[in-house]
């Protein structure tokens, strides 16, 4: 019977109806796009739909950059509100500010709004700092911060009713009187916002998980059943981490002619490849080509590794052409170009 590279699990072929694709679709749908059939069992491959892919394509960096590229339509975004990816206004009169996005349908775009919060004015500083409304500090607190009450708008609530702030500031002994509207400035269309990430176990796993994929597609199940894999396959399945670090997260491109900083071209990439010791498998994966996600598949792999696992491919979603990424190094983490 089949055995699935995942679970361990030897079930027959009725288990084994689902393709599960290295490339999650959430990422682009590519011409020949690989699959893996018979590998991974149903119950995996719903569990990595539901509880890993949702993730990596709602509340990641590259989750969001879907939509900047054109990769999702603007009607179709949807997000796990303010987990792994926060915002806040980065200029104008309500920098500092905590906000989210969301799809206007009247509109036909996402824009930007302030979540429920409270700003203070710092004298010294002469800014506001804001808090949610569940994490406003205590006075003491604020006055070690600067904050003294005496700026005729020493109080700003933004993104929920006053009334309602008045009583969350009542709880911390802050009275707030409601002294009117700011205006908001009419002249401004779009704003510069700054995006924080959380790049948690869940991201990894996902990650890990196209990385592994990747293997398995190219060397086959037998290869990716391998004992040496063992680690990385119940980290993806299971969440069980090592004392050893399974995954690096960087700036630096993959192809080799590209910056870190500035244009780079649209699409995914994947590769494998042979660590610099000679004894570890190692893969590189990068959604859109932005961050690039260095994952330890199998370090000191006992049995001889073959070099046709020095492999990568590029992931076009203009064309959605899939192209072999030429290597430049023996090892290392840099690929090559498409």
């Amino acid at each position: 019977m089949p055995r699935c590279i995942y679970c361990l699990e030897e079930k027959t072929e009725g288990h084994f109806t689902k393709a599960e694709h290295v490339m999650p679709q959430s990422f682009g749908k590519f011409e020949q796009n690989f699959t893996l059939r018979g590998v991974v069992c149903d119950d995996c491959n719903h569990y990595f739909g539901r509880a890993l892919e949702l993730v990596l394509g709602r509340d990641t960096f590259e989750g969001h950059a879907r939509f900047r590229h054109g990769v999702k339509s603007a009607e179709d975004f949807k997000q796990l509100r303010n987990k792994r990816v926060t915002f806040k206004i980065a200029e104008g009169q309500f920098a500092g500010s905590h906000a989210y996005t969301e799809f206007v349908e009247e509109a036909g775009e996402i824009r930007v709004f302030p979540m429920p919060q409270v700003g203070f004015f710092l004298a010294p500083a002469v800014r506001y700092e804001y808090f949610l409304l569940t994490d406003i500090p205590t006075l003491d607190e604020l006055r070690k911060k600067g904050f003294n009450g005496d700026h005729p708008r020493s109080i700003v609530s933004l993104g929920v009713d006053p009334e309602v702030s008045k009583h969350a500031l009542a709880e911390k002994g802050i009275t707030f009187n409601v002294g009117g509207e700011i205006p908001p400035d009419a002249s401004r269309k779009d704003i510069l916002v700054e995006m924080a990430l959380t790049i948690d176990d869940i991201v990894g796993r996902a990650v890990a998980k196209i990385a592994f994929n990747y293997l398995a597609y190219w060397q086959g199940a037998e290869f990716a059943l391998h004992p040496a894999f063992d680690v990385i396959r119940r980290f993806v399945r299971y969440g069980e981490r090592p004392d050893y670090p399974l995954l690096q997260v960087a700036d630096e491109a993959i192809l080799a002619d590209e910056p870190i900083e500035g244009e780079r071209r649209l699409g995914n990439l994947i590769t494998t490849g042979i660590a610099i010791d000679g004894v570890s498998v190692f893969a590189q994966v990068s959604l859109l080509n932005h961050l690039t996600y260095r994952v330890a598949l199998g370090p000191e792999f006992p049995d001889a590794i073959p070099a046709h696992i020095r492999r990568g491919h590029f992931f076009n979603v203009a064309n959605r052409q899939i192209l072999d990424l030429e290597a430049r190094e023996k090892d290392g983490p840099k690929g090559g170009e498409p």
